[in-house]
Formats: structure tokens, C-alpha cells, sequence
């Protein structure tokens, strides 16, 4: 194909196959979820295991990365936080909004979406 860049479908004519990458997966994971008018909530993942290695190639996602999550608000109050996890292991983590926390797990290789109700009276 020669395609040199990452992208998350390849289509080979000459064989006549079509290669969706796991990033096509991703997309359509946050396009599901976090719906249009949506705003970004800051977040953080803290003691995760990641590991800073450097600058490495687009859309790679390694046992190195640990965990990552991103939030965003809804326009009907509702919160969406995406977790990845790059690890080939399941990881056990707590997920804290507000005052409310969970202990959550998420199996090796994995992207998970959680869904509540804004908070409004913390």
C-alpha cells in the first residue's frame, strides 16, 4: 500500500481488503459517547504506572502508557469519562468525581465509557 501515515482505515485495492486499525474502534468509541455541544472536563490520572519514553509513533499504546482517560460534560448534565487501557493486564482503579469515588477494573488492552449525572450540590 505505501501508506505512510497512521490511518485508521487502510484499503489495500489491490487485494481488494480493508484494514480497520484499533484507532477506528477508538473513534467510533468517543463518537458513541461524547455527543456534539459536549464540553471538556479536566482530568487526571494519577499513579497509572505510565512511563515518560519519549516522543514514539502516532497511535501507539503500550504497557508503557499505563492508563488514560479524558471527561467531558454533556449538554443534558450528564459526565462521560473514557478510560484506555494500553497495559496487556487488567488494572484495578478508582474513578473520583466530586465526593463520590468507585473501584473499577478494566481488562488488558481495553477502552471502557462510564456515564452519570452531573453533580450540582457539592
Amino acid at each position: 500500500v505505501n501508506n505512510v501515515c497512521d490511518a485508521a482505515i487502510q484499503v489495500d485495492l489491490s487485494k481488494k481488503e480493508v484494514y480497520k486499525h484499533p484507532q477506528y474502534y477508538y473513534i467510533g468509541h468517543f463518537s458513541k459517547f461524547i455527543h456534539p455541544g459536549s464540553v471538556h472536563l479536566d482530568s487526571e490520572v494519577l499513579r497509572s504506572g505510565a512511563v515518560k519514553v519519549g516522543p514514539r509513533p502516532y497511535g501507539t499504546c503500550t504497557g508503557d502508557d499505563g492508563l488514560e482517560a479524558t471527561a467531558a460534560r454533556q449538554p443534558d448534565g450528564q459526565v462521560v469519562v473514557v478510560v484506555l487501557n494500553c497495559s496487556p493486564n487488567d488494572v484495578v482503579f478508582k474513578l473520583k468525581y466530586a465526593d463520590l469515588a468507585a473501584q473499577l477494573k478494566i481488562p488488558a488492552n481495553c477502552i471502557q465509557t462510564y456515564i452519570f449525572q452531573e453533580v450540582t450540590d457539592v
